[in-house]
């Protein structure tokens, strides 16, 4: 997590994924779809964020990755065609599909995916979301006019998850727009079946249907299979309060209302005029605390096992989604087939004496730890207020610092917080 922060607490849970739509038709072609975004965006260049609303909102829309999910979670190849792991774990050839072409009607080639794999390990390059996941790939060559080769220097377990994961998506751009616009996305450029239109900050974003996509056919399977794109436009309007996104949905301005304020789940599932759905995706969000391993406390293993031990993860659970998603000790949803049971066996189960004991050895005395939340995401805000509760039982102060998303993205970057 770079030398000012890292990982130290991993105590919450998978969400669900919830939408509510009207009661509609059959689809038919034509018109715009109009949904909703609890926070705008913080960039265009998904290689440079790993914030879930640019992943969700331009992810599989406006670019799309070499590698996908199917249905049952299973990493599947999707710009790229084909691809072969040597024995040894440290050549991985890819084969890319032909006659895909970008928004600019230019072909996707070899030579776009070396520059996009080597952009997202660039250490020169800002905000790179995948530097330390591909710090092991030593070279990227083409081999042909679609064939890119990755030299790995050590192995590289999770390099398929990697390659396909849609937080910190490696979307595939054109190397010649790139290095035109001095290697930044002034407009977004990919293979998506739809193409970009408009930011209008704190507003909407605009995506208009892309009439030369190709990258994907056959039966749908996960993210894999053809997109029918039905719509001419689709456009995601900012709408931070989630009243105010149901009452839009009320009104007739929006067709859809992703991440339903859970509260109100069990009555809008009880309306005829709408259709409530639940579900896990594989880029369903999980929610933790990351720890900044500078601060005097935080730094000293025996306080952030106190930390663990102090926290209820079932009924944070509760607390925050309802009951609408699944308490874990990874980061690895458990409906991934790389998830292990076993990890569970790891986490520090609630035990309030167990952690006064912890807290005893640390020498705290009392001083206040500053959490950095927000209200954008109303389950962000809610697990903090419910630990902040178990905390304050065992004898840890804690302030809550409520900012707005692009903020708290930034200042976690950065690494200006105790604990987000």
């Amino acid at each position: 997590m770079g030398k000012k922060f890292g990982l130290g607490l991993v105590v919450f849970f998978i969400a669900a994924g919830l939408i509510s739509t009207p009661v509609l038709s059959a689809p038919k072609r034509g018109g715009i779809y109009r949904s909703s975004m609890a926070t705008d965006l913080t960039n265009l260049d998904l290689h440079k964020t790993q914030a879930q609303i640019d992943n969700a909102v331009l992810g599989m829309t406006v670019y799309e990755p070499l590698f996908t999910y199917d249905e049952k979670f299973n990493v599947k190849p999707f710009l790229c065609e084909s691809y072969k792991m040597s024995p040894d774990g440290l050549n991985l050839t890819l084969n890319l599909k032909k006659g895909v072409k970008f928004h600019n009607k230019m072909e996707m080639k070899a030579e776009d995916a070396k520059f996009c794999l080597d952009r997202v390990r660039d250490p020169n390059f800002p905000g790179a979301a995948q530097r330390n996941s591909l710090q092991n790939v030593k070279e990227v060559k083409v081999t042909g006019p679609y064939q890119v080769q990755m030299i790995l220097s050590k192995p590289i377990p999770n390099i398929f998850y990697t390659l396909a994961t849609s937080v910190g998506t490696i979307g595939m751009m054109p190397k010649k727009v790139l290095e035109s616009h001095g290697n930044k996305v002034l407009k977004p450029i990919g293979t998506g079946p739809y193409e970009f239109v408009a930011w209008e900050r704190d507003t909407k974003v605009i995506l208009k249907r892309f009439d030369a996509y190709s990258s994907a056919d056959g039966p749908v399977n996960g993210y894999l299979g053809k997109r029918n794109r039905y719509f001419d436009q689709l456009i995601f309007n900012v709408m931070k309060e989630p009243a105010t996104r149901i009452m839009a949905l009320d009104r007739g301005d929006l067709d859809a209302v992703p991440v339903l304020p859970y509260p109100q789940i069990d009555d809008l599932k009880k309306r005829n005029d709408l259709r409530v759905r639940t579900g896990l995706a594989p880029d369903a969000p999980w929610y933790l605390f990351y720890v900044n391993f500078k601060h005097p406390y935080l730094s000293k293993v025996d306080f952030r096992m106190a930390l663990a031990y102090a926290l209820d993860r079932k009924e944070i659970t509760k607390a925050a989604v309802w009951g609408y998603g699944t308490p874990t000790f990874s980061v690895i949803p458990p409906m991934l087939p790389s998830y292990s049971p076993e990890l569970e066996k790891m986490a520090p189960q609630y035990d309030p004496a167990k952690a006064k004991e912890f807290l005893q050895k640390t020498g705290y005395k009392g001083e206040k730890i500053k959490i950095l939340t927000s209200k954008n995401y109303t389950p962000m805000y809610d697990q903090v207020l419910a630990a902040q509760a178990m905390w304050a039982a065992v004898g840890i102060n804690t302030e809550v610092e409520v900012v707005d998303w692009a903020t708290h993205l930034a200042r976690w970057q950065k690494g200006e917080h105790d604990r987000v």
